[in-house]
């Protein structure tokens, strides 16, 4: 994960878990599910807006993942939104699809064997820029760590 702090770093702590100006995580409580996506194996992480308000996903710079102190590829993984998938990649491309903020969204990282049912430490980073400030374009830090466990009822 990125450490780096900077005087446009938007979070605040509450309790031990650092979030958002809004005051939401960006790793949601819910359970890891192992899945098939896409015809490839692997497992979803849900996720939740940061923002105070709706987003572009073209405002979406970074999106981190770390499972277990391992790193994820970027490229291993996929957006889901409203059941439709994007490669990380593609997102800045994506100035008409809209994230609100009551909406979850998953990200699908690709595994060729499940995650182990049990406790799993899961550390994020979503990096987004707000387009409705003024004076200038901001990078707005959004860190998450939880210990997430993986769903037994599949």
């Amino acid at each position: 994960m990125s450490e780096k702090n900077t005087p446009d770093t938007a979070f605040v702590a509450q309790k031990d878990e650092p979030v958002s100006l809004g005051g939401r995580s960006f790793l949601s409580d819910d359970e890891i599910r192992n899945v098939v996506h896409e015809g490839k194996n692997g497992y979803l992480v849900r996720v939740c807006l940061t923002s105070y308000r709706a987003l572009p996903l073209s405002c979406i710079e970074k999106i981190e993942l770390k499972v277990d102190g391992e790193a994820i590829n970027p490229g291993n993984m996929r957006f889901i939104l409203n059941g439709y998938s994007h490669r990380l990649s593609e997102l800045a491309q994506l100035s008409h699809i809209f994230w609100f903020i009551l909406d979850y969204a998953d990200l699908f990282v690709e595994s060729k064997v499940p995650l182990p049912a049990g406790e799993h430490l899961v550390e994020s980073l979503l990096v987004t820029v707000e387009p409705y400030m003024t004076g200038g374009r901001h990078s707005f830090f959004n860190p998450s760590t939880k210990r997430l466990t993986v769903a037994t009822d599949l």
